[in-house]
């Protein structure tokens, strides 16, 4: 996603994006905390 686009989304749809991508990268994130959970 270009940056121009990234930058103008509002929080929760770049957040949303992040988690997404992150997720897909094999990461766990926990919505509680708003946080990336630790590595094994």
């Amino acid at each position: 996603m270009p940056f121009d686009v990234a930058f103008s989304l509002p929080d929760d749809e770049r957040i949303a994006f992040v988690v997404a991508l992150g997720s897909l990268d094999g990461r766990r994130f926990d919505w509680n905390r708003m946080e990336w959970d630790e590595e094994p």
